[in-house]
């Protein structure tokens, strides 16, 4: 993956020049109306990472700790587990491992059951192969322009799988979805191979 952050320094004849990387986005972009993911980056100088919206999941809302018989879902949009964000803030990567639990908010059963709902923009300089590994535990998603690249719903542990897509030249929204809803936590998504870059939204429409 194309790195477009650099720190690096220049020297010549004893002159040298930092040249500092973009400023990291605030957590919560001035402006931001409610679903509103933002749009493409400015892609000579945008910044890696996500947003992400996260969600505190009630210890009583009928999809936690579900009983073995319990549907496994396929349509992260039917869910309501990402409606009513607690917070959101500049993710740098979504490799977070096991035993994460990044929502508490001193309700009861917390930080047992949570959701987040990640955005960014994926820009793939030509047609090329997209290697990337996802593991969650709970349900997981990954779209890219709304195609779901890979899917590992129910409640499960967390097994970390390689995915392996054909992605054509262009810019699209990638969209990830989490959950988890019983047991251990954990969530782990990184890009392998291919040449794309994955950037931070651009809000600046919103803060006109």
């Amino acid at each position: 993956m194309r790195n477009l952050t650099m720190l690096f320094l220049v020297g010549c004849a004893g002159d040298y020049a930092i040249h500092k990387p973009p400023v990291v986005p605030p957590a919560q972009p001035p402006g931001l109306p409610d679903q509103d993911w933002g749009g493409p980056p400015d892609w000579q100088n945008c910044q890696e990472g996500f947003l992400g919206r996260y969600s505190n999941l009630a210890f009583d809302h009928p999809d936690v700790e579900p009983g073995l018989d319990a549907e496994i879902p396929d349509d992260p949009n039917a869910r309501d587990w990402w409606d009513n964000p607690s917070f959101q803030k500049y993710d740098g990567g979504l490799d977070f491992g096991g035993n994460w639990w990044p929502v508490d908010e001193g309700l009861q059963a917390d930080p047992a059951y949570y959701s987040v709902h990640w955005v960014a923009w994926l820009r793939a300089f030509d047609d090329t192969p997209l290697e990337f590994v996802l593991g969650a535990s709970d349900d997981a998603w990954v779209s890219l322009d709304d195609d779901i690249l890979a899917a590992q719903p129910g409640v499960h542990e967390m097994a970390s799988i390689t995915y392996n897509v054909d992605v054509r030249s262009g810019q699209f929204p990638l969209v990830i979805r989490y959950a988890h809803r019983a047991g251990d936590s954990g969530f782990r998504f990184r890009v392998l191979s291919g040449d794309v870059a994955i950037c931070y939204p651009d809000f600046s429409e919103d803060e006109e």
